[in-house]
C-alpha cells in the first residue's frame, strides 16, 4: 500500500495478480471512500471481477481477419510473419505474477514499482524479449502510474503491442447517491462502430461526451470505443454529492488515428463503470493498426494519472 497522507489518497497494488491496481481510496468528508469496484476481492464470487487490470500486449480480442469470434472477449490468435500465435483477450500480462522491484516513501509521496519479464511461457504467445515496469506513485493528491515497455536488443524485429487498463469504478462513489445521476465526461469526437460480429468495423459516427452526461441516459453494457481526441485525452466520473475522479493519460510517442483512448463499459444497473484508458485498438495485432512498433533495444512509456476532485477543492480533507 502507498499513501499520500497530506493529499488524502491511498492506493494498493497486487504484484501476484498481474501487477494491478487493486484499491484506490480517497479521504472525503472525514472518511476513507473506496473508488475501485470489488477492491482487494480475489475470492471466487460470481460476476465481473473489477479492479484495474493491465492490458498488454493487446487491447480487446484478437481474431484473424474474416473469422467470427466465439464471444466478445474469447481466446483468440494473430499472425506474425508466417506463424500463428495464441493471444488471450486483453493480452496475457493481467494473468501473470509480477515482481516487486522497488518501494519508496517520504514527505513528498510514496511509490512502488513492479515488473514483468519475458519467459518461456510468454514466448509461446509472443516471441519477443521484453521488460514491462509499472511505477505507481502517490503525491499531490493524485496517483500516477507510469508503464515503461522495453524491447530486448536481441529481438528479430519491431515488437508490436497496444496497451490499456481495465479501470473499474464503483457506482456510486458516495453512499446514498442514485447511480443513474452519476456523470460521465470525456472530450472525444467520435465513437468507433462495431459490425454484426461485435468487432470494430472501421466505421465511426460523430458522438461526444464533452458535455457531462447522466449515466442513466446512455448505455455502455456493450463497450463504447471513444476516439477523436484533440490534445490531452481525459475522462471524468462524478458523483453529484461532490466527489469525482479525473483520468488522464499520455504516451511518450503518439500513434495516428483511429485510436481508442477510452473504452467505456458498464453502467448504473451493473454497479460499476469502466472508463478504461487505452492506447490502441480492438484486434490491433491482426489489423496492424493501433500498434506501437518498438524497435529492438527501444523503450516506450505510457502514463496514466488518477486525480480525485472534491467540491470546493478541500472537501476530502
Amino acid at each position: 500500500m502507498i499513501r499520500d497522507e497530506a493529499g488524502g489518497l491511498e492506493a494498493a497494488v497486487a504484484p501476484g495478480e498481474g501487477g494491478e491496481l487493486t484499491s484506490l481510496r480517497v479521504r472525503f468528508r472525514g472518511a476513507w471512500v473506496e473508488l475501485i469496484h470489488r477492491a482487494r476481492d480475489y475470492g471466487s464470487g460470481p460476476g465481473f471481477r473489477g479492479k484495474a487490470q493491465f492490458l498488454w500486449p493487446a487491447t480487446g480480442g484478437q481474431y484473424p481477419l474474416g473469422t467470427t469470434p466465439a464471444g466478445a472477449c474469447a481466446e483468440g490468435s494473430y499472425r506474425l510473419g508466417e506463424r500463428t500465435f495464441p493471444m488471450p483477450c486483453h493480452g496475457f500480462a493481467k494473468s501473470l505474477a509480477w515482481r516487486m522491484t522497488g518501494h519508496t516513501a517520504g514527505e513528498d509521496g510514496a511509490s512502488v514499482t513492479v515488473e514483468l519479464r519475458d519467459s518461456e511461457e510468454t514466448r509461446a504467445a509472443y516471441p519477443f524479449g521484453f521488460v514491462v515496469r509499472a511505477q505507481y506513485r502517490t503525491a499531490g493528491g493524485r496517483l500516477a502510474i507510469t508503464y515503461t515497455v522495453s524491447a530486448d536488443t536481441g529481438n528479430d524485429g519491431p515488437m508490436p503491442f497496444s496497451i490499456g487498463n481495465h479501470l473499474s469504478l464503483r457506482l456510486p462513489f458516495v453512499a446514498g447517491t442514485d447511480p443513474t445521476e452519476m456523470l460521465f465526461e470525456s472530450p472525444n469526437a467520435v465513437e468507433l462502430l462495431r459490425d454484426s460480429r461485435g468487432l470494430v468495423s472501421g466505421e465511426q459516427r460523430a458522438r461526444s461526451f464533452a458535455q457531462p452526461r447522466r449515466m442513466g441516459d446512455f448505455n455502455a453494457t456493450v463497450a463504447l470505443p471513444l476516439a477523436g481526441y484533440q490534445g490531452a485525452a481525459y475522462a471524468r466520473v462524478a458523483d453529484p454529492q461532490g466527489l469525482a475522479l479525473r483520468i488522464t493519460h499520455r504516451p511518450s510517442k503518439a500513434l495516428p488515428e483511429p485510436l481508442v483512448q477510452f473504452n467505456v463499459y458498464g453502467g448504473p444497473r451493473l454497479g460499476y463503470l469502466c472508463p478504461e484508458p487505452w492506447y490502441g485498438l480492438q484486434n490491433s495485432l491482426n489489423l496492424d493498426r493501433g500498434l506501437i512498433q518498438l524497435a529492438p533495444g527501444g523503450e516506450w512509456r505510457w502514463t496514466v494519472e488518477l486525480q480525485p476532485e472534491a467540491a470546493g477543492g478541500d472537501g476530502r480533507k
